[in-house]
């Protein structure tokens, strides 16, 4: 492949303007309980929500549904069903919001954290933030920016043996 760059290379995203790339402890999954939801599959190394518009809108929306909730709940549970509300929901909407106002969040799992493909993994989710909604346009980037032979893959005992990225990039080849 002719036009399959090497590791650092100039066609690279270059610097992610705009996009923090947060590792996901146990604690933030316990801050935020859809992020644990949303870390649960073992191929979910990365990821992030919405941003622009469209998360704006579902941020909203979110906070508008905490809301409700929580006034449904309070005449059933009291000041506790307000506060497991917000818990649940309302500081994912916010954010969602934030994500969508302000800077971008990204995030990665503790085990990717220090791999030497987590570059692509923030490429991967910068795209997504910077509104590239569809997994094949992004993973088609990455294949026609890397290969599993210009990343040394192959002989790299590092890469754990589900890494997502490694095994499509060896699928393609």
């Amino acid at each position: 492949m002719s036009n399959v760059q090497a590791w650092g290379s100039s066609s690279a995203i270059g610097p992610l303007l705009g996009v923090r790339v947060v590792v996901l402890s146990n604690a933030l999954r316990l801050l935020f309980p859809p992020l644990l939801f949303s870390s649960l599959p073992k191929r979910a190394i990365g990821f992030s929500y919405p941003s622009g518009r469209e998360g704006k809108v579902i941020g909203v929306a979110l906070l508008a549904a905490t809301g409700v909730v929580s006034l449904l709940l309070m005449t059933t549970v009291g000041v506790a069903g307000i506060a497991l509300a917000v818990w649940l929901m309302g500081g994912t909407a916010g954010l969602i919001i934030y994500n969508s106002t302000r800077e971008k969040i990204a995030f990665v799992k503790e085990h990717c954290q220090s791999c030497r493909l987590r570059p692509l993994i923030e490429e991967h989710e910068a795209m997504h933030l910077h509104g590239e909604p569809s997994e094949d346009v992004v993973w088609g980037e990455t294949m026609r920016r890397y290969s599993y032979k210009s990343l040394g893959l192959s002989s790299d005992p590092g890469i754990c043996s589900f890494c997502p990225i490694a095994k499509k990039l060896r699928d393609h080849s």
